[in-house]
Parts: structure tokens; C-alpha cells; sequence
């Protein structure tokens, strides 16, 4: 069973034998969602491309759930609830946002489930979205990833290749 098969069973964290079975450390960053990984470069958005908010991936997500990639603080949100900014516990800040151009959606279809300042752990849902209200309006669904203090790191290893299938979870970029 992975953990994305714990996720499921409940919409508490996973517990702290699932997480230690899965080797969790500090400067570790896990899939936000399960789905098809796009180099960020990729993504149908310049400023994610062009890494103007820092290194990272998207994920074309296979169902519309958000956990926490890293154990830290809520640290931004946004009305609209398609994007939440987290600083883990050891020092990464990750920006997570939901499709492009979703702002426009005024919110419809998403829904949050922490707040700004609220403390989460890794694996925590963070928030749900409509994954066909999302395609039908026009908005690509990728789900972005965006270390935005990277460039505070020597080295920011992009562990999922383009077009490979991860899981919800799944250690995805390694810092140092």
C-alpha cells in the first residue's frame, strides 16, 4: 500500500509509521498530487516557465486533492484558493499553484481546508478543486510546484523525469 493509499482511507495525515516506513527528511520535497510530471519549464505559463519563482515541476494531475509537499506553516493563500505558499520547517518555501489563469475562476470549484499561519504536515490535504470545472473552463490543470528560495540552495535535484507517473507523496526534488 503507498501513501497515497493512506490519504484515501482518511483525510487526516498519514500516520507517523506511514511516514517513517517512507523515509521522510528534512530538505525533501513530495508530490503534491498524483499525476503525469511536466518539467517546469514546460508548463503553459511563462512566469512558472521561465522560473522566474524558482525551480520545481508541474503535475498534471489525475484527481483534484493538494496535500502539503513539505511539513512547515501556511504562509500565503489566496481568496481564490487555487495557490498556497508554505515554509517548511527546515527552511524551503514552496508555492503551490493549481492550473493557469485559474484566478479567473473566482474560486468556483476549489476549497480549502487549512489557512494562512495554520501549521501542516507532509501529506496533509491542503485543498480540493474540480478537476473537469477546471478543464471545461479552459484553464489547464497542471498542478505547479515552485521552490521560490532556491536559488538559496547549491544544488536543486529534480528527482521525477517528464512524462513519468508519481504518486501523491512521492519524493519529487531533493535540496542541498
Amino acid at each position: 500500500m503507498g501513501l497515497f493509499d493512506l490519504f484515501k482511507k482518511s483525510s487526516k495525515t498519514a500516520t507517523p509509521e506511514a511516514l517513517a516506513v517512507s523515509n521522510y527528511t528534512a530538505k525533501t520535497i513530495y508530490a503534491p498530487t498524483s499525476g503525469k510530471v511536466v518539467a517546469l519549464e514546460s508548463v503553459p505559463d511563462p512566469v512558472f516557465a521561465g522560473g522566474m519563482l524558482g525551480q520545481g515541476l508541474g503535475i498534471w494531475p489525475f484527481e483534484g486533492v493538494v496535500y502539503a509537499p513539505v511539513s512547515g506553516t501556511i504562509t500565503a493563500t489566496t481568496p481564490t484558493v487555487h495557490a498556497f505558499g508554505i515554509t517548511a520547517d527546515s527552511g524551503e518555501e514552496v508555492l503551490i499553484h493549481v492550473g493557469v489563469d485559474t484566478v479567473e475562476m473566482k474560486g468556483d470549484g476549489f476549497s480549502a481546508l487549512v489557512e494562512k499561519d495554520q501549521h501542516v504536515e507532509v501529506g496533509q490535504p491542503l485543498m480540493t478543486f474540480d478537476l473537469d470545472k477546471v478543464k471545461d473552463a479552459g484553464h489547464p490543470e497542471v498542478v505547479i510546484l515552485a521552490i521560490t528560495n532556491s536559488s538559496e540552495y547549491s544544488n536543486v535535484e529534480i528527482l521525477a523525469a517528464a512524462d513519468q507517473s508519481v504518486s501523491a507523496g512521492e519524493k519529487v526534488c531533493v535540496l542541498a
